[in-house]
């Protein structure tokens, strides 16, 4: 397995994050362990955050599994992730469980980029996401 970069940071997408955190492909994880431990950094992407949770709600696992997995894993010195914008995204995921993930990004997306306010007809959206707005 050729697995070298030039900065010594490697990519991975979803379904590694999700077999380690699954753990329900034995053969797949025990290959995901000897990878994360070949002494690279590892970037995850925004979206492949997003993903897994994505994937994880589909699998009907609680909010605060979901976000204790997660960190957990992320929160490990091997992980290159935008952990100043989804901490916050986490938080306010466990705090409002009407919102759906992807809305929350959005809305902090949104307000990171100074875009706001963020035009919307989704009512709960617009009640509980202080940049979030209602066309009404």
């Amino acid at each position: 397995m050729e697995s070298k970069s030039e900065n010594g940071v490697c990519a991975i997408d979803s379904c590694i994050i999700l077999r380690f955190i699954l753990r329900d492909v034995p053969e797949q994880v025990a290959n995901v362990r000897s990878l994360l431990l070949d002494g690279h950094d590892y970037y995850v992407d925004d979206a492949v955050i997003s993903e897994c949770i994505h994937v994880m709600t589909r699998e009907h696992r609680k909010r605060d599994y979901i976000v204790d997995d997660m960190l957990s894993l992320l929160r490990n010195s091997l992980f290159i992730w935008n952990r100043d914008f989804f901490e916050p995204v986490f938080k306010e995921y466990l705090e409002h469980p009407s919102l759906s993930f992807d809305d929350i990004v959005i809305a902090h997306r949104v307000e990171s980029l100074g875009y706001a306010p963020l035009w919307t007809f989704d009512r709960k959206l617009a009640a509980q996401s202080p940049v979030a707005r209602l066309l009404d």
